[in-house]
């Protein structure tokens, strides 16, 4: 398949070539707004600074599930999920082809922040995610995040940057339901501006040493379900849980109702917040503190 013009992702780039060069990527799941509004508010703002190296923002990653407004890309194309498909191979389907396209652009970037929230099914706590643990003061650029080590995830755009580049990739998490949470907007843009100042991207203006004395994440667990159904949960982002305290109600396709309980003791930093769900999906996601 070969991809369409109006498919193809736009890009604004400033400071053409010039290191160090950052990234900032939006719109890997089309159902994710937060990072998409950043990425308008921190485009405009560029432009009125004094630049030292080079930007390219890609908002919109996904044109085709951005336009549905779905976390996959639409079945008529393959219903992929892009954001398990880098760095993508050419001649192949649809999202494949997108994957490898987005990689090329990006893949001579020192640092990459790749911005994310629960879209449509899921809402998350804010999450300052890193890989290598020389970052932690750049994802520390987040206000009121968790600091969050990101699970080793095949496929994922900032795991596959870090895996093989080697370089600066930090991965955030902010938000969800299929709504624009505009404080975690206002304040990815917030982050975004103090990480290019720090990488020297743009002149840097007083502002200090942003601290990173506030919670962080160790080892993250998922609970799924392995039948389709409809959980109402009972539980929210940042709550404490402990092994075995209810978690919400399960209703079966036969309307029975039970509780669920959790199987983990942490810190609740994701919910699924759409009730139905599918053999497979989780429905919450656990972190514990260290």
């Amino acid at each position: 398949m070969t991809i369409a013009p109006e498919q193809v992702p736009i890009y604004w780039q400033i400071g053409q070539s010039i290191h160090p060069c950052a990234v900032v990527t939006a719109m890997v799941h089309g159902d994710e707004f937060e990072g998409f509004v950043a990425a308008l508010d921190v485009w405009k703002w560029v432009r009125t600074v004094d630049l030292q190296g080079s930007l390219m923002i890609l908002p919109v990653c996904n044109p085709a599930a951005a336009q549905a407004a779905t976390r996959h890309t639409p079945t008529r194309y393959d219903g992929l999920n892009l954001a398990r498909t880098f760095p993508g191979v050419t001649g192949s389907s649809y999202t494949q082809q997108l994957a490898h396209a987005l990689w090329n652009l990006i893949r001579d970037a020192d640092a990459l922040i790749d911005l994310h929230s629960g879209g449509v099914g899921y809402d998350y706590a804010r999450l300052a995610g890193y890989y290598r643990d020389t970052d932690v003061d750049l994802a520390a650029c987040f206000p009121k995040a968790f600091l969050w080590p990101v699970p080793a995830t095949p496929g994922v755009l900032s795991y596959e940057f870090s895996r093989i580049k080697g370089k600066v990739s930090l991965g955030w998490e902010c938000g969800g339901e299929a709504r624009l949470d505009r404080a975690g907007a206002d304040d990815y843009a917030i982050a975004v501006k103090r990480v290019l100042a720090r990488l020297g991207v743009v002149a840097r203006k007083g502002g200090g040493r942003v601290g990173h004395s506030r919670p962080r994440i160790g080892r993250t667990r998922r609970q799924t379900c392995s039948t389709a159904g409809w959980f109402l949960p009972e539980l929210t982002v940042g709550s404490r849980i402990k092994r075995g305290q209810v978690i919400g109600q399960w209703i079966k396709p036969d309307l029975r109702v039970r509780e669920l309980v959790s199987r983990h003791s942490g810190i609740v930093i994701a919910v699924r917040t759409l009730p139905r769900v599918e053999p497979g999906d989780y429905l919450v996601l656990v972190g514990e503190l260290v």
